[in-house]
């Protein structure tokens, strides 16, 4: 039992690192041991914890907030095979929660963060959040979702950081995506998007970087810009189907953030498919008939219906 535990947890680990490193969050400090400084935080047994494992802890400069620094505090679980059935995987994420809450109350003041910080020329604001990466290995349903399920939870009242959740269906999306970007414009410079969607006002914030914030894994749509030298494109991933009235908004969202600064907006949907939605896509179009960009959908689904793009 202990062997298939250190077996999971090793498997878990590799694929953290990978799935994380596919979105540039590369310099990622892991396995720390922080002292419990909390009597109120037990063991299993019920005894008073020594120590709390920190799995990853991510640092970086939240460009949706101005003096912000997001301290990102990782906990990763993996399951050989599949998810557990509902109320076991409910019960499991509000355990692992109240596990990862208590580790970040006593991180946060620890001599290792305060480390990690001065390394990273922490900014004024300093906020710790909590991500819980819950992966599992059974391929006969490897993009399974969970966050619908567990989005019914009643979390407790104390929960003091904020909780992000990236399970199999969030991995393979991510994964996806990135995928599809480097295989569409390997020769050009690919960097993610960050529109104004938080509090940033300074004008030296940069509105695209190298690594996905924390509160975009969390979108339903991902933007990135494509720079070939002489000009820059927005492209859109969403995490939805296609369909007139989706579409419509997608485009509306793009051009929301476009700000009429970029020529060429694409947009990109799992299973658009030309010789099926062609027609909606251009009625959908022509709501913003007063927008000169040009804006192409696409299907991040590679096949050879992909030719007709």
């Amino acid at each position: 039992m202990g062997e298939d535990s250190k077996k999971s947890g090793e498997i878990g680990e590799k694929l953290t690192t990978n799935i994380l490193s596919s979105i540039g969050w590369l310099m990622s400090l892991h396995n720390v041991s922080i002292k419990c400084n909390t009597p109120e935080h037990l063991s299993e047994k019920g005894k008073q914890r020594s120590t709390h494992g920190e799995d990853q802890i991510y640092i970086y400069h939240n460009p949706f907030h101005d003096e912000t620094t997001n301290i990102v505090h990782i906990s990763v679980k993996n399951n050989i095979k599949k998810y557990p059935a509902e109320g076991t995987l409910k019960s499991k994420f509000k355990n692992y929660i109240k596990e990862l809450q208590e580790t970040i109350d006593c991180a946060r003041h620890s001599p290792e963060l305060k480390a990690l910080n001065i390394a990273n020329n922490s900014r004024k604001n300093k906020v710790n959040i909590g991500l819980i990466i819950w992966l599992h290995n059974d391929k006969e349903n490897i993009e399974c979702d969970i966050i619908s399920i567990l989005s019914t939870i009643r979390v407790e009242q104390n929960i003091k950081y904020p909780m992000y959740l990236i399970d199999n269906a969030r991995a393979s999306f991510l994964l996806k995506i990135v995928d599809d970007i480097k295989n569409r414009f390997s020769d050009k410079k690919i960097s993610f998007f960050y529109p104004k969607i938080g509090s940033a006002i300074l004008v030296e914030e940069n509105r695209s970087g190298n690594s996905l914030p924390l509160e975009l894994i969390a979108s339903e749509v991902i933007p990135f810009t494509i720079n070939d030298g002489n000009a820059i494109s927005l492209i859109f991933y969403a995490n939805q189907s296609f369909s007139l009235d989706s579409y419509k908004k997608l485009i509306a969202y793009s051009l929301q953030f476009s700000s009429g600064l970029v020529q060429e907006i694409r947009i990109g949907m799992p299973d658009y498919n030309p010789t099926k939605h062609e027609q909606e896509a251009k009625i959908a179009r022509m709501h913003f008939s007063n927008r000169e960009e040009e804006i192409i959908p696409f299907s991040f689904n590679r096949s050879m219906l992909s030719f007709l793009e």
